[in-house]
């Protein structure tokens, strides 16, 4: 008889990059059935030291009080579930599932923990931690198909980067998120995106994913076995199953010419006609695009202040990015110079957040400062991955944020009014003694997305989406307030949808707004979940009411 070794945490730790949590250290008796029996065997809970298999949490951190408390990166989703687990192989996510099933438990996972929504909290459940599920499997090429790679859910984006690097001939991905700490199985199945515009989202890239259903098969989703079925599970938001891998299509190393340039605020957002023109004109051109906005990044003296003289001379950042066939115009020195210098950057930073979040009116002067310091003008040809990882150690300063996404019009006006009514409020609330945004504003272009709930999904596969993402440091007063309040005058005036991976719960009426714009769609994607998870496994609160469940 076969005994599965289910250890869960014996010892609390907290983690930056992960995730922390509390345990008891008691020892918990878990009933598994085994495969070869109908006879329920009664396992131990067992301690960090045991055995391999589905291991223990990591022992590093503080001791805190009892109770398993799982809390994410940012601290702002919390829960208590009965029991953490971490598998290593796809036969313990099987057992894991078995499990559950048996218990009639629930289930959630969670990778790095970097997501601000509500997805990954289960209440007296089972939470899965994937990021121990580290394999790559060796790049394979096809006709037709071109370079890929299969990667399990807890590989990170700087791992499957340097792993790409060294396979003859070097590989990469042509679109990520510009954090390397991350998880690949959260990101994709949560439907991330970088700024490259043509690759779309990241699920967009995978052409075969792997999920263990609720009776512990494993499935193999593509395009070609059932494209609907598919488009479902590329971008399934862990509502089929525990997702064991996803083989993604990768490109030759390519460089990128990398721009930086900081034109006025009021050049390209004063007029909607004449920025739209603009922007349209570099969002089809370049590969990729960002446009970056400090608030506050030049002089303003608060109350009293003339409406135009507020930004009269800020700046915006804007990114560009496109392929070219010259080879990369820095040293690895240069690279390592520059990771070094964002490392202590971005530690100092955290400190300064949470100053910021508790004296938010000193935010005008610390995010001028902040502008300042990483103004750096130029253009520079980097291979790839560096390109889009130009900001290292994102994750050392804690931040929430939201994202809206919507179709943009044929002129582009759309963005740019967006984005100016967004700077009008910052600065009118402002001028009353208020700061819920002290971190930056950004703007991306990507195209549709063919995947069901995607937030980019639209039938016209050459349509463009904007985002636009507000950031403020953890815990800043007032900041869900005034995110839900544009948020609501986006899906307004553009029907704008939002980035499940960020806030949105907060946003009064959303579920109903959701429901009323894409009820079809979230009904196709309920009919395909009702047949990998018919007793709700794998649903919790953040997405029932979205699928139609009261």
């Amino acid at each position: 008889m076969r005994i599965v070794k289910l250890i869960g945490c014996t010892t609390p730790a907290a983690h930056k990059d992960e995730y922390s949590y509390d345990s008891s250290d008691a020892v918990e008796q878990l009933n598994i059935k085994s495969s070869s029996s109908d006879k329920l065997t009664k396992l131990p809970y067992y301690p960090a030291s045991a055995t391999p298999g589905i291991i223990p949490l990591s022992t590093k951190a503080h001791r805190a009080p009892k109770g398993r408390k799982w809390t994410n990166w940012a601290g702002n989703q919390t829960c208590r579930p009965s029991r953490l687990l971490r598998p290593t192989t796809v036969q313990d996510i099987v057992d894991i599932v078995k499990c559950a099933k048996e218990e009639r438990k629930t289930i959630r996972c969670v990778a790095s923990a970097h997501t601000w929504s509500s997805s990954s909290v289960v209440e007296d459940g089972i939470l899965v931690f994937v990021n121990k599920m580290t394999k790559i499997f060796p790049p394979a090429y096809t006709e037709g198909q071109g370079w890929t790679v299969e990667l399990e859910t807890g590989v990170t984006v700087r791992a499957l980067d340097d792993y790409l690097r060294k396979h003859s001939p070097p590989l990469a991905m042509t679109a990520n998120i510009v954090m390397d700490t991350a998880c690949y199985g959260g990101m994709l199945a949560l439907g991330s995106h970088g700024a490259a515009t043509h690759s779309r989202t990241l699920s967009d890239l995978a052409c075969e994913v792997k999920i263990v259903d609720s009776t512990g098969t494993l499935n193999t989703f593509t395009r070609e076995k059932d494209p609907i079925e598919f488009s479902a599970a590329a971008c399934n938001l862990g509502l089929l199953g525990v997702i064991y891998s996803y083989t993604l299509r990768v490109e030759p190393m390519f460089n990128l010419v990398m721009s930086d340039s900081y034109p006025l605020f009021m050049d390209l957002f004063d007029c909607p006609k004449q920025g739209g023109a603009w922007l349209k004109e570099m969002v089809l051109l370049n590969d990729q695009t960002q446009i970056l906005y400090w608030p506050f990044n030049t002089h303003f003296k608060g109350k009293g202040e003339m409406k135009v003289g507020r930004y009269a001379k800020a700046e915006v950042w804007v990114k560009q990015w496109r392929r070219t066939d010259q080879p990369e115009s820095v040293t690895s020195s240069w690279k390592l110079c520059r990771r070094v210098r964002q490392h202590i950057e971005s530690s100092f930073g955290t400190s300064v957040l949470r100053i910021m979040a508790a004296k938010p009116k000193i935010a005008p002067a610390i995010n001028s400062l902040i502008h300042q310091g990483l103004r750096r003008p130029g253009k520079k040809v980097l291979a790839v991955p560096d390109a889009i990882h130009f900001q290292g150690n994102l994750e050392a300063p804690i931040v929430v944020g939201l994202e809206c996404v919507f179709k943009v019009d044929k002129g582009f006006e759309r963005p740019c009014r967006a984005w100016r009514f967004a700077v009008d409020k910052v600065y009118e609330y402002a001028m009353c003694g208020k700061y819920p945004v002290n971190m930056t504003m950004d703007m991306r272009f990507i195209k549709s997305s063919d995947q069901i709930m995607s937030y980019v999904y639209d039938k016209d596969p050459e349509a463009i989406f904007c985002t636009v993402e507000i950031l403020s440091a953890a815990k800043t007063k007032g900041f869900e307030d005034f995110s839900a309040m544009l948020a609501q005058h986006w899906m307004s005036e553009y029907k704008a949808r939002v980035h499940w991976a960020k806030l949105w719960e907060h946003i009064p009426g959303i579920v109903p707004y959701l429901r009323e714009q894409a009820g079809p769609q979230l009904d196709q994607f309920e009919s395909i979940r009702q047949k990998y998870d018919p007793q709700g496994m794998f649903l919790n609160k953040t997405f029932a009411g979205v699928l139609g469940h009261k």
